[in-house]
């Protein structure tokens, strides 16, 4: 939970929840702030009350479950039943992280369709991290995100420690030292482009776009004023064309490449790439790649030594 006087959270254990049969519970769990448990427990609420669950135990045995098994299911029940809101209750939906942790005065409650019980959480389920970034499946460990393939209800995070750091916004020393030195090395990168011919500099804007899946249709540099190329994208059948410019002038752009673009209805997309200088345009159709955002790109591409070899 929530150390006390900060924003950062704490936790004694992380444990995974699958909410329902195929996320049947999740809706209904996100918009009330609650956390349902399943295993009959709304059958036999009343036998929950006993700390060991003995009798509720053995409702499972003519229902030809192993003695493993049905130790499983109690303590699966028992662990939410008594946690005093220091466990860290996980699960994924929509390809996203969500988390929470039990109201501590909350007691356990037979629910009201007679499925199962549940017990409300302290502040409902989150999916962003306290920085206020989403934590999106496609960005945390493999080690977390298998859970979500686990066949059963509930079980403990294998790496608990990584899971409350991600939530509370925090990198590794050794992410934090490879962002920065990732960002000195997209600043270089930067001033290797402006030593580039005009020539060059088109022809890495090709291999950038090359390497991400776009196909050249026209020929780099060619005469026509206001199309370098013409990019291809087969995945969606969309059509772009690049305007590679060295110094970029805002007026310029607005006057002559804005507005030309927008009788050219033949292409869904405007690429605008440059390595000086700074413009900036609100139409969503048109992409503008300033000297950061490419950078980034040529690093991403594997591009630097090419770019370094260019330059010499």
């Amino acid at each position: 939970m929530p150390d006390g006087g900060s924003t950062r959270i704490s936790a004694d254990r992380v444990r995974y929840i699958k909410l329902g049969e195929g996320g049947s519970w999740e809706k209904e769990c996100f918009e009330r702030g609650i956390v349902r448990m399943g295993y009959n427990t709304g059958i036999h609420f009343d036998m929950l009350t006993d700390a060991n669950l003995s009798a509720y135990g053995k409702t499972y045995t003519d229902a030809d479950k192993g003695k493993g098994k049905v130790t499983e299911i109690v303590n699966v029940v028992r662990i939410f039943r008594d946690d005093p809101g220091v466990i860290l209750w996980i699960t994924f939906s929509g390809r996203l992280l969500r988390w929470c942790f039990l109201d501590p005065a909350s007691a356990l409650e037979r629910h009201s369709d007679g499925r199962g019980t549940f017990r409300r959480t302290l502040d409902g389920w989150h999916s962003r991290d306290l920085a206020d970034q989403p934590l999106r499946m496609e960005t945390l460990s493999g080690h977390i995100t298998q859970l979500a393939a686990y066949r059963g209800t509930c079980c403990d995070a294998k790496d608990p420690e990584y899971v409350v750091r991600r939530i509370n916004g925090e990198r590794r020393t050794e992410v934090v030292e490879a962002e920065r030195l990732t960002a000195d090395l997209r600043r270089v990168i930067i001033s290797m482009m402006k030593l580039l011919t005009p020539q060059d500099f088109e022809l890495l804007v090709d291999l950038v776009f090359s390497g991400s899946g776009w196909r050249r249709q026209g020929v780099v540099g060619k005469t026509e004023k206001l199309v370098d190329m013409e990019l291809w994208l087969p995945t969606t059948d969309e059509h772009a064309f690049v305007q590679v410019k060295s110094k970029a002038k805002q007026r310029e752009f607005d006057e002559e490449y804005a507005e030309a673009f927008t009788k050219m209805t033949q292409f869904g997309r405007m690429f605008y790439v440059y390595h000086s200088g700074h413009i900036t345009c609100s139409d969503d159709k048109i992409t503008i790649l300033d000297p950061e955002k490419f950078a980034a790109m040529v690093l991403d591409a594997g591009l630097t030594s090419w770019l370094m070899q260019r330059v010499g």
